[in-house]
């Protein structure tokens, strides 16, 4: 009988591993599953045809190899929770802060909405339209000529025929154009930083003004 170092870890795949508590992985029940098994395996070998030493050195090599993964399996996670709690306490220094993150909303206070592009090549038109709840265009605003890179524009809460739009949220859509054609255009938008929330294994989570969540990486600019 040669003792299976997978058996005598039990199946972890499906619904079986699922209800499994989660010490009877650990190193220490492992070994000692290993050490129960090889007892009864030397209890029963054939007098005959004595297991030998290779085939028992063989299974502590195996038996080693799973309890090191499981043991790093452990440590690692261990690191990543570390490194997410002190990544969640490092983001605090963002509170307040405003980001330029890709999206298009725009948010109009005390008459005033800035929203921003990225331009990945030059424009020879471009146009920005504000929209409203329902998706109509209440404003048009051109920024003309423009070189590839990031770009800023300012709305004055103003409407195409000068009446006054009230203070809220609002959307904007890009139009660019090089040489007749449509040109590569990436909208952004402006908020600020107001939360920070440790999302386990997702990282640390920045809540924005605009009800968003982003990570450090969505992040294109800071101010």
């Amino acid at each position: 009988m040669t003792i299976d170092v997978t058996s005598a870890l039990g199946n972890n795949s499906g619904t079986t591993a699922a209800k499994k508590k989660a010490d009877e992985n650990s190193p220490e029940a492992i070994q000692e599953r290993f050490m129960s098994l090889l007892v009864a395996q030397l209890k029963n070998q054939d007098p005959l045809a004595p297991m030998d030493n290779a085939q028992v050195t063989s299974q502590m090599a195996q038996l080693n190899t799973v309890t090191g993964i499981n043991t790093l399996n452990a440590t690692m996670e261990g690191v990543a929770a570390s490194i997410n709690a002190n990544q969640t306490v490092q983001a605090t220094s963002m509170l307040g802060r405003a980001v330029l993150t890709e999206g298009n909303d725009l948010k109009l206070v005390d008459g005033k909405a800035v929203g921003s592009m990225e331009l990945n090549q030059s424009a020879d038109i471009l146009r920005v339209n504000v929209l409203d709840a329902g998706a109509n265009v209440v404003r048009t605003i051109e920024l003309g000529p423009q070189s590839k890179g990031t770009h800023e524009f300012e709305w004055d809460g103003k409407s195409n025929d000068g009446s006054t739009l009230p203070a809220g949220n609002y959307k904007f859509e890009i139009e660019a154009k090089a040489a007749g054609k449509d040109a590569s255009v990436t909208p952004l938008t402006l908020s600020v930083v107001q939360g920070v929330r440790n999302a386990g294994a997702e990282g640390t989570k920045l809540l924005t003004s605009n009800g968003s969540e982003i990570t450090f990486a969505d992040i294109k600019q800071v101010f």
